[in-house]
């Protein structure tokens, strides 16, 4: 059991104040859109109710995504379902643009859960050029959290 157990609330109120760092304040600057198997629960720590596309003003932020899509073997299949648990996007919006999040190509459920364990996706704006962005497993975001408190 590692030393570091945090409790959901805890979590919670750490993640609130460590994306409070990031918010920006001003006019909405920028809609992040999503493909369907994508969904936004948080930007800046704050839940979200449209969950496909979303308003982001200027500024750095922390967006919290959910992957889910289901798999079918053959037409018989009901399918399987594949769920991310929480995913974190940092990235940095400028005036005015239209971000779209791309995903690789995920054919099969083998593809989607090593997704899951790694995942990578790219964020383009309406010119198509690519905007620096990253995204996190809440492992990779407690483990980010945890190294600039011992700093």
């Amino acid at each position: 059991m590692s030393a570091y157990k945090i409790s959901a609330s805890r979590f919670s109120a750490a993640l609130l104040m460590f994306t409070s760092l990031f918010m920006a304040s001003g006019s909405f600057a920028a809609e992040l859109n999503l493909p369907d198997n994508l969904v936004i629960k948080a930007i800046d720590g704050q839940a979200v109710s449209n969950f496909d596309r979303h308003q982001l003003s200027a500024g750095k932020h922390i967006v919290e995504l959910k992957y889910r899509d289901i798999f079918a073997v053959n037409a018989d299949d009901s399918g399987s379902w594949v769920k991310s648990g929480p995913l974190y996007l940092t990235l940095t919006v400028a005036e005015q643009q239209s971000l779209q999040l791309q995903l690789p190509t995920l054919d099969t459920e083998a593809e989607a859960n090593a997704f899951i364990r790694s995942p990578m996706l790219k964020v383009v704006d309406e010119a198509g050029q690519a905007v620096p962005a990253e995204i996190m497993t809440h492992g990779d975001l407690m483990a980010d959290w945890l190294a600039q408190l011992r700093r």
